[in-house]
């Protein structure tokens, strides 16, 4: 086993394979990327404390400001949200991630799924502050995001953090993408954030992000990930979160095992 091991690495092979391969975080599953989730599950560890749904890559924690935690949302037009009080989420693209509207706090705790809102919503009335943090458990590369309903008064603050503490900023506009329930030619309420490029980005709504690069910022070494909420009303969706880990344990293990036999040979 160590002899394949030290070849597979030696090789290259199990390095590319382990450090290089995309995670899409989509809301669909679990960090299982098994267990499915549901319209109105509770994901917030904040507000049920029995969530256990991405401790395995991240935490969550979030900053309400007049929202609830955050919630799995069906964006399906035909599904259970096609009458509830948020069409400008509906744009077909699964589950999104949200945080509750504090209004609508009816929910029952389901033998499955845990705690459940029978009528997840964004909407929450204030001017801002609200937001979502993700806290990576080991170091990451950051590549992408989607954002919805970044419209009528709404944007975002998006921010990179590394393990030193130094950060890349991108500022999302308010209009940056349409409103999906109420555009008068098709577009798709939605846009993705490139977190790879420095360039301004121009959303369907017509408006351009900018970017504040710190001094020093590390893209290969990412902890955290801020999504802050801006504009006249704090609300919004998150999907298809996506970036690169780090080599893992194993890998790093290996590759000084690797050297251990090497240096080992050449002093023999």
């Amino acid at each position: 086993m160590m002899r394949k091991l030290l070849a597979l690495l030696s090789s290259g092979l199990l390095l590319a394979t382990t450090a290089g391969a995309q995670t899409v975080i989509d809301f669909e599953t679990e960090d299982d990327f098994t267990t499915p989730l549901v319209n109105g599950q509770i994901v917030d560890p904040a507000f049920d404390a029995a969530s256990p749904e991405f401790g395995n890559i991240f935490t969550l924690t979030t900053t309400t400001n007049g929202h609830i935690g955050a919630t799995i949302f069906d964006s399906d037009p035909l599904g259970p949200n096609k009458f509830g009080g948020d069409p400008d989420l509906l744009i077909d693209q699964g589950n999104l991630l949200i945080l509750q509207n504090s209004s609508l706090t009816n929910q029952f705790n389901d033998p499955t799924y845990g705690l459940l809102y029978t009528e997840p919503d964004d909407e929450a009335g204030v001017t801002f502050g609200a937001g979502i943090l993700f806290s990576f458990l080991n170091p990451v590369e950051m590549l992408s995001l989607d954002l919805i309903d970044a419209n009528g008064g709404y944007g975002a603050d998006v921010t990179l953090t590394d393990s030193a503490g130094n950060t890349r900023l991108y500022v999302v506009p308010e209009m940056w993408t349409e409103d999906a329930f109420s555009c008068v030619q098709p577009c798709n309420g939605f846009e993705t954030l490139d977190l790879t490029s420095l360039s301004p980005q121009l959303g369907e709504g017509g408006f351009s992000t900018t970017v504040v690069n710190g001094a020093g910022f590390d893209a290969a070494d990412v902890l955290f990930l801020t999504v802050a909420y801006t504009g006249s009303s704090s609300s919004g969706g998150i999907d298809n979160v996506t970036f690169v880990p780090e080599p893992t344990t194993a890998v790093l293990v290996g590759l000084g095992l690797l050297g251990l036999g090497i240096a080992r040979r050449r002093a023999a």
